[in-house]
């Protein structure tokens, strides 16, 4: 684990319990160790002394903050809404490849009772951050349409059969990538630029997201 993370990272008194308390034991640390808190918010690394600690929590002293460098995460993707339990299980691993943006859009192929819980997305997007290092968190955006995701961006290409290859890709447009069903027609017309994955099997949805983004990002 690289840092913990704490809301209230920066204050000159810090009270750590619950889940940020479990990640300071599993770190061993005890009275006048130094411990890296981050808020994920300002770009800060806040280093605390721990005061005192007990069975429950404990408290903290800030020693001195310095700032990260930050890292340009521009690359942004959009994915078709899949089960939670799919997205939740590709969110750690798009996080720490450095995606910037995901846009998850409701096809016509998205199952409409699938119902997405971005508070749970963003405590699985902050422990992967504390693990891998990142000082952001990866943007999370939800469209309940194709129609309305393209009121957002409109150079769109789909990650489909029979596109081009995606060596000839230029960044010139957002990959989107479909549900397990595929896109249907309509959403073909609407989006006529297409680019393939160089694979001789059916991949998943998220091994298709995850294949993309670590195509660019690696």
């Amino acid at each position: 684990m690289k840092f913990i993370y704490h809301k209230g990272a920066g204050s000159e008194n810090l009270k750590i319990d619950g889940d940020g308390f479990s990640h300071l034991k599993a770190l061993r640390l005890s009275e006048s160790k130094r411990v890296d808190i981050r808020n994920l918010k300002d770009g800060y690394s806040y280093i605390y002394e721990i005061s005192t600690i007990d069975r429950h929590g404990a408290t903290l002293l800030l020693i001195f903050k310095s700032l990260i460098l930050p890292m340009e995460h521009k690359f942004e993707l959009a994915w078709a809404v899949v089960d939670s339990s799919v997205i939740e299980k590709s969110l750690p691993s798009l996080n720490e490849l450095g995606v910037g943006r995901l846009n998850l859009v409701y096809c016509e192929f998205s199952q409409r009772n699938i119902k997405l819980n971005l508070e749970r997305f963003e405590r699985i997007l902050i422990s992967s951050s504390q693990q891998c290092g990142r000082n952001s968190l990866m943007e999370i955006s939800i469209f309940h349409s194709v129609d309305e995701f393209l009121g957002y961006k409109k150079d769109v290409a789909l990650i489909d059969f029979g596109g081009e290859n995606l060596d000839n890709y230029k960044m010139d447009y957002m990959l989107f990538v479909g549900p397990e069903g595929g896109f249907s027609q309509s959403e073909r017309e609407k989006i006529t630029m297409k680019f393939a994955l160089n694979s001789p099997y059916i991949l998943r949805s998220n091994t298709a997201i995850i294949s993309v983004a670590s195509r660019f990002l690696i």
